[in-house]
């Protein structure tokens, strides 16, 4: 797992034109993404889904402007919103086309707030900040909704429900 802060690092140095570091730059993000599409996809999209994701973001940071994503954001966009964003673009589109079987799919089990916590933070594996920072929200916020996921979770009908939602693929 990266150090918090080591990806923006990392997208500096992509930013500038190196070759080498933008290879560092997605050796370390792509199993991120892989991890979320994963998660959120039916097996059969979910890595063409994350290799879409992936070039999205390359080509924002080649083009120099990370924060190019097409809501009008500001510029200087940390690099895991737009990651973030990038990917969620990829998974929305996968799932309009009637791909969206992944374990963390049903929209019934919980909100897309919670879920995308749950993922970021149990899946991906991102700390609380990086999880922030994505999400564009505070670290308490991320916090709350990581626990509201998990009583919610909890409060499933069986332990094989639970599984069901969170099995790795």
């Amino acid at each position: 797992m990266l150090q918090e802060g080591a990806l923006e690092v990392l997208a500096a140095a992509a930013r500038s034109g190196s070759h080498e570091a933008m290879a560092d730059l997605y050796a370390a993000f792509r199993p991120m993404v892989v991890l979320r599409c994963r998660a959120e996809l039916d097996r059969t999209v979910s890595d063409s889904a994350a290799d879409a994701s992936c070039l999205a973001v390359l080509e924002a940071v080649r083009e120099g402007s990370l924060e190019a994503v097409r809501d009008g954001s500001e510029l200087n966009q940390p690099f895991l919103r737009l990651l973030y964003a990038r990917t969620s673009v990829a998974i929305a589109r996968a799932a309009s086309d009637g791909f969206s079987g992944g374990p963390l799919a049903s929209p019934t089990a919980l909100p897309v707030v919670e879920r995308d916590v749950l993922v970021l933070r149990l899946i991906v594996g991102l700390g609380t900040e990086a999880t922030a920072t994505s999400l564009a929200r505070t670290t308490d916020e991320v916090s709350l909704d990581l626990h509201r996921a998990l009583q919610r979770l909890r409060k499933l009908p069986s332990a094989n429900a639970i599984r069901e939602i969170l099995t790795p693929i």
